[in-house]
């Protein structure tokens, strides 16, 4: 499981919160941080926006549940 993510971004925060209370095993990949993990989310998973939840290689969630990023 990976979880891109951005600095300061209140969705990913809460998302990385509820992974960690709920004890799901992630990886945290930091879009701020990484340019080619910005780029890779708008290329393979379309989205401009984070937090991109992908397991198994597929996006599974993007943004909060409620769709927000």
């Amino acid at each position: 499981m990976v979880i891109y993510t951005k600095t300061g971004c209140p969705f990913c925060a809460k998302v990385l919160q509820e992974y960690r209370e709920k004890g799901i095993a992630f990886q945290e990949v930091n879009t701020s941080v990484h340019d080619w993990a910005k780029k890779l989310c708008k290329d393979r998973y379309g989205s401009d926006k984070v937090p991109v939840i992908v397991k198994d290689g597929v996006a599974i969630q993007i943004g909060d549940v409620e769709g927000k990023g």
